[in-house]
């Protein structure tokens, strides 16, 4: 999908109602996965394609920082080490499930009226394909302070 696309996606859902658990979390673009018999060759390939996904990323960044101003950035490092099935943890919903999903690239966010839409690159595992990923939230819950 291009941007455009992606844009169209994003407006669309930021209309429709929320789920019980409060967010939409959408796979923009996935790629094949990289579980071949040769790691060698998956290991090029991987790069390229993570290189590839992380530049729509940023294509993408650039079309919402048009339409609802200066994204801000936030590390998923300190989420790597937790356990999404902990039920004592205070992990809001959407992080929840991107720690559950093992996505643990930066976040790119926008807050827009009562929403907040963050966007980044997953990559669980070596094996796994790469995801070009949006969540569009009602609650600004995990994310650092204005």
């Amino acid at each position: 999908m291009p941007t455009p696309t992606y844009v169209s996606t994003l407006e669309d859902h930021l209309t429709r109602p929320l789920p019980d658990e409060g967010f939409h979390l959408l796979k923009l673009h996935e790629s094949r996965d990289f579980s071949s018999a040769d790691p060698d060759d998956d290991w090029g390939e991987l790069m390229r394609v993570s290189g590839e996904f992380e530049a729509e990323l940023q294509d993408l960044a650039t079309a919402l920082d048009a339409r609802w101003g200066p994204h801000k950035e936030m590390s998923m490092e300190d989420y790597a080490f937790l356990d999404p099935d902990d039920d004592d943890s205070d992990l809001p919903p959407l992080f929840r499930e991107l720690v559950h999903q093992g996505w643990f690239g930066d976040l790119l966010y926008w807050h827009t009226g009562d929403h907040v839409v963050a966007a980044s690159v997953g990559h669980e595992d070596k094996e796994e394909p790469v995801v070009l990923f949006a969540a569009v939230t009602g609650s600004a819950e995990g994310f650092p302070q204005r």
